[in-house]
């Protein structure tokens, strides 16, 4: 009855309309009351035999028991060994055997579509198959070493170019044959921007090893090869980059209100000094200037702006990159700007400068290399730059232009440290400190105490710079690499 309703869909099988559940129990229920293992065995059995239309068995013998301190001996029956093999046969014969086999093997499904699946050979079972293994250049020869001492599967013959010794044989269909050709895979290169025509060079790219053998043997020898060749564990480098830059400056200066008012003047007639004018002023404008003073004093008039500004800047610069590295590799995360310079080579005895122009990386880069040790404890081999252009440390004037030469300052660190999963290492430390101080003043009186403020001007600077890196690597699984785009 479920078989029809499985088969016709959605529509009611004929009959299971005037199924009554409760009658159909009623029976069974009440002969297992009275025998319960005769009823079990047998009524029941034939109760859904008669239903199928199957074949009806008969009610098992009842042994009494003899054993006082069996169970059974307190009224409960058991099935002979004849009634239980019966039970046994008729419930196989309820099985298809054919359905419970294993369906053929497709060997293009199993091993993809680059095999060769040879014809079926006289007295053998199986057909052999031979499928290609491509590895880079120069590393075939491990893993065919390896295959050798550790495969655990019978060795037909282990040969390079396909030299087999005279008299092997045909190859047995539960053997395997290893054919290791190193550097089979060549490409011939020419290039593209010469001129006439040229003979193009031939580039060996990859070492190919040919195995052939039976379904069951290929996927053993396939499964070797992922293990130990082709499951390269991946890692994400995941960093955190902070560059903060603080700049602190004060700056006090003194100049004249305009160009036609002088600081000090002498108005009244027949005075010695006229006037005294002099600028000393700071790097603001007048429009910042704090105060303007003018005064008259016994005849001395006093005009100038008075300049005093502190200003402090705090800069941070955040990047957070991300690079997914093989075990082995190095991962590269450089954040540089190029500046163009004039490298001097030579100075001839007329002074003039030998030069070529160059470029000099300038910011922050850091190289990691990934090592995976067991099963979950990452190697990392760090290594860290900071750069900055802090001046000029040389420049030559040829005729109308300066070639100016930039002084480079570095930080660099490096180490080798052990994480384990969800462990992050800080490196910092990497501070420069730069402090200026520029002086301009009129010589004795700006040295005057409180007074020789209005003589001189001073300009104060101060640029701290400090980098960290926080870096935390992350073993990529299956599903990481897989994931969807």
């Amino acid at each position: 009855m479920f078989e029809d309703l499985l088969t016709r869909g959605q529509d009611s099988p004929a009959g299971i309309e005037s199924f009554d559940e409760e009658a159909a129990f009623e029976g069974p229920e009440a002969a297992y009351a009275d025998d319960p293992v005769s009823s079990s065995a047998g009524n029941s059995l034939r109760g859904s035999g008669e239903s199928a239309g199957a074949a009806v068995l008969p009610p098992p013998e009842v042994i009494p028991p003899t054993d006082p301190s069996d169970p059974a001996a307190a009224g409960e029956p058991a099935l002979t060994a004849a009634a239980e093999g019966e039970e046994l046969e008729f419930l196989s014969g309820l099985v298809d055997e054919d359905e419970l086999s294993d369906p053929p093997l497709n060997p293009y499904l199993e091993f993809g579509q680059n095999i060769i699946w040879y014809e079926l050979r006289e007295g053998d079972t199986e057909r052999l198959i031979m499928k290609p293994y491509t590895f880079p250049g120069g590393t075939g020869s491990k893993i065919f070493s390896l295959l050798q001492s550790y495969g655990a599967f019978p060795l037909f013959a282990a040969v390079k170019d396909g030299a087999l010794p005279d008299g092997t044989g045909p190859q047995p269909e539960d053997s395997v044959l290893l054919d290791l050709r190193e550097g089979f895979s060549v490409e011939a290169y020419s290039d593209p921007r010469a001129s006439g025509l040229r003979a193009p060079q031939s580039i060996a790219l990859s070492d190919v090893l040919f195995v052939t053998a039976a379904a069951d043997q290929l996927a053993e020898v396939e499964h070797f090869i992922d293990l130990f060749a082709a499951e390269v564990r991946q890692i994400e480098i995941e960093a955190k980059i902070v560059e903060v830059t603080t700049r602190e400056s004060l700056d006090l200066g003194v100049k004249p209100v305009n160009s036609s008012t002088p600081i000090f003047g002498f108005p009244n007639p027949g005075t010695f000094v006229n006037q005294i004018d002099f600028s000393f002023a700071n790097s603001t404008d007048a429009s910042k200037a704090l105060f303007q003073l003018g005064a008259i004093f016994d005849g001395v008039t006093f005009n100038a702006v008075l300049e005093a500004v502190a200003s402090f800047e705090n800069v941070s610069i955040i990047s957070r990159p991300k690079v997914a590295v093989r075990e082995g590799g190095r991962a590269d995360i450089v954040n540089v700007k190029r500046i163009p310079f004039y490298n001097v080579t030579a100075i001839s005895a007329s002074g003039i400068p030998t030069t070529s122009l160059q470029f000099q990386d300038v910011g922050v880069q850091m190289y990691v290399v990934p090592r995976v040790i067991g099963r979950d404890t990452v190697i990392l081999n760090i290594d860290i730059e900071a750069s900055q252009s802090t001046g000029t440390a040389v420049s030559f004037t040829v005729g109308d232009s300066v070639i100016a030469v930039p002084e480079i300052s570095r930080r660099n660190a490096r180490t080798v440290v052990r994480l384990e999963p969800g462990q992050a290492v800080i490196l910092g430390g990497l501070i420069s400190e730069r402090t200026v101080t520029r002086e301009s003043k009129v010589p004795l009186v700006g040295d005057i105490p409180v007074l020789g403020a209005l003589f001189r001007s001073k300009l104060t600077s101060k640029e701290q710079t400090n980098v960290l890196f926080f870096i935390r690597p992350r073993i990529l699984e299956g599903s990481d690499l897989n994931s969807p785009f």
